[in-house]
């Protein structure tokens, strides 16, 4: 099944910057009409002009904080509001945190699920009935390499990426021969300000960092083929193939090994 963007409505989350705005231009250059949401809503509408400016494309901007209890909601309100069909959503949103469970911020922890799991459910289950009566577009998840396996020392990040690509290959499934696709994206180290955030003093082995851009055109190209999952760049294929060879007691060593290494933990 082959996926096209020309013309349709695409709605990105966590775009003001990193994979989520890459996103938003490679999908505006596609020919998609976009619906942008973040916190941030200045950089939203800086994203939002220049891409109007440039593609020719319609570009809404809805600034909210998706973590927030009611966020998704919220979203799904906004979204009702603008009267859009939206036939691709992509579920970019998410963030991490570095450090041993025990010592981490609780309530940080509890919107990282909401956020990176919860939201990524809410979101699909509403807009999945419209694209299945449409028969076209799909739902692209950005899940990551840290769900191939547990993470010490990001337990809770790399939880809710495990869940997501469950849930997206499940869901996958569920759709065969709908017309309407969905794939988890699984990027490894990308150059984007999501390490700083997390607490991770570098992101991890030089050979496996791709740029924003590289990942997010890969794996555009790969969610337009129909694929159902997907990992962007050769290592981190690798990673994704140890782990399934490898048994779990060693790569769970090998990674909080790795952790205490590049963290600051």
């Amino acid at each position: 099944m082959k996926v096209s963007f020309t013309g349709s409505s695409a709605l990105v989350t966590g775009a003001s910057s990193g994979l989520g705005a890459e996103m938003a231009r490679s999908l505006a250059r596609r020919g998609a009409n976009l619906v942008l949401t973040a916190r941030s809503e200045e950089r939203l509408q800086a994203l939002a002009s220049d891409l109007r400016r440039v593609n020719g494309v319609t570009v809404h901007v809805v600034p909210l904080d998706l973590a927030a209890a009611d966020g998704a909601q919220q979203l799904l309100d906004a979204v009702s509001r603008l009267g859009i069909a939206i036939d691709h959503l992509l579920n970019n949103a998410g963030f991490g945190s570095g450090g041993a469970l025990a010592s981490l911020d609780a309530e940080r922890q509890d919107g990282m699920v909401r956020l990176n799991a919860g939201a990524v459910v809410t979101l699909t289950r509403a807009l999945l009935p419209g694209m299945l009566d449409r028969r076209r577009g799909g739902v692209l998840n950005v899940a990551s390499t840290a769900s191939f396996q547990p993470v010490p020392y990001m337990a809770t990040y790399g939880a809710t990426k495990a869940f997501v690509v469950s849930f997206t290959l499940a869901l996958a499934e569920e759709l065969r021969g709908t017309g309407v696709t969905a794939m988890a994206l699984c990027p490894g180290p990308v150059l984007t300000g999501f390490q700083a955030a997390a607490g991770l003093a570098r992101p991890g082995l030089a050979m496996a960092v791709l740029s924003a851009g590289r990942t997010v055109e890969s794996g555009l190209d790969a969610y337009a083929r129909g694929e159902r999952l997907y990992v962007p760049g050769f290592v981190n294929g690798l990673q994704r193939l140890g782990s399934r060879l490898v048994p779990q007691p060693v790569t769970t060593w090998f990674t909080a090994r790795a952790m205490r290494r590049w963290g600051r933990v």
